[in-house]
């Protein structure tokens, strides 16, 4: 049972780790998920605007991420 507590806790830590990162990607889904819902965008649409969401979103994560290190 200590094995699912650690696996537990390291996902929390990933997730939590870089909160901004997760709120994005979160809005994002959920955004997709609102336009699904009302018709804005079918199956494919939705599909590829949460795969250009997410690649853009880790995007910015890394070149913040480089501008800090700099």
């Amino acid at each position: 049972m200590t094995i699912l507590g650690d696996v537990f806790k390291e996902l929390l830590k990933m997730f939590v780790a870089d909160l901004r990162l997760t709120l994005a990607v979160l809005g994002g889904v959920v955004l997709v998920a609102i336009l699904m819902d009302r018709g804005v965008l079918g199956p494919i649409g939705g599909g590829l605007a949460l795969a250009a969401g997410c690649v853009l979103v880790l995007g910015e994560a890394v070149l913040r991420e480089a501008r800090r290190r700099k």
